[in-house]
């Protein structure tokens, strides 16, 4: 039976979400699962009581200290020993777990990664995707999205061949498409490292190891040129960050128009609530908790981050991304592939 590592502690709502996503996760697969919770005993046990889990397959481990979303990520690591974070890492370096699942500090979960499971063979960085929706069919994935602010154009190439991958082997896309994320469509375009990550993301293509569409530019994403954008973390961060907030910016404008129609009796409470729903179902694809947790790629084990305000139904599904992560081996495909080079 596969084990998940959970950490009750990550996460702006924690641990009570953690806990009702925890059970929620093991309920719906039938028990087919373990989880071991870690985390404070004083703020978990009480919640926990609240829950009958004595059918469940669910473990308590408690650790006494938590890295909190202001801990700098290094100083976290080396000082929080027995934090949530750490030991739920160690379990699976030890074997004891088959994964890691968190909503807390990313770097410092990024951090403690490395220093406990470390990299995949013929890992240069391990990096983090996120998801973005399309208007075509099927999924495009941004990479770096933070982990990584200063890369070399060879650190880009490796990203979009090990989410290439992911993307076969964990999304089931066939033919996966990397577009290089520049200032414009041409061969020429951009900095020098943009210049040379082109040449050698040309390179991999004709090796058969990605297949590489050219630069794309900004106005691409939402049209689904690619299945794959590649750019540095910062570009990609902010890139995420604003993508988040389109949602709540466009609803605020949405709800004050509506507001506006209905005072001035242009529309009735009926044609506003109709509209309302589809104004929501617009937005469906933004919704980020429908996958609830991505993975650092290239970490020799399955460690899954989410959004610092996960809900229990995002850490319930960051759950299912560990076991459909396990299940479809790819850490094992990436090992195996980069390992060559």
């Amino acid at each position: 039976m596969l084990t998940i590592v959970v950490d009750a502690m990550g996460g702006d709502h924690a641990p009570a979400c953690v806990i009702e996503g925890t059970v929620q996760a093991l309920q719906e697969s039938s028990n087919r699962f373990e989880i071991i919770l870690v985390g404070q005993s004083d703020k978990v046990d009480p919640l926990l009581a609240g829950y009958d889990t004595s059918a469940l397959n669910l473990k308590f481990l408690h650790a006494p200290e938590v890295v909190t979303m202001e801990d700098i990520p290094a100083t976290a690591v080396k000082t929080k020993q027995n934090s949530s974070l750490v030991r739920g890492l160690h379990l699976c370096k030890a074997k004891e777990a088959d994964a890691f699942v968190s909503a807390g500090n990313t770097g410092a979960q990024m951090a403690a990664s490395l220093f406990v499971l470390g990299r995949l063979p013929g890992v240069l960085r391990p990096t983090i995707y996120a998801y973005f929706p399309r208007l075509t069919e099927g999924l495009t994935n941004i990479v770096d999205v933070g982990a990584n602010v200063d890369c070399k154009p060879e650190n880009l190439v490796q990203f979009a061949e090990m989410l290439t991958i992911y993307q076969r082997y964990g999304a089931g896309i066939e033919r996966p498409l990397t577009g290089l994320l520049n200032i414009g469509e041409e061969e020429g375009k951009g900095s020098e490292a943009l210049k040379q990550a082109y040449r050698l993301l040309k390179e991999a293509d004709s090796k058969g190891k990605i297949t590489f569409l050219g630069n794309i530019e900004g106005h691409d994403i939402l049209k689904g040129a690619a299945t794959i954008v590649v750019c540095d973390g910062l570009v990609g961060n902010t890139i995420l960050k604003f993508g988040e907030s389109i949602p709540e910016f466009l609803g605020s404008l949405f709800k004050r128009s509506l507001e506006a129609l209905l005072l001035s009796g242009r529309i009735n409470k009926e044609c506003a609530a109709l509209t309302s729903g589809m104004f929501k179902s617009m937005f469906e694809p933004f919704d980020v908790e429908q996958f609830g947790g991505v993975p650092f790629l290239g970490v020799d084990g399955i460690s899954i981050v989410g959004h610092g305000r996960s809900s229990s139904r995002a850490i319930k599904n960051m759950i299912f991304m560990a076991e459909h992560m396990i299940e479809k081996r790819v850490n094992e495909h990436i090992a195996e592939v980069l390992s060559e080079q």
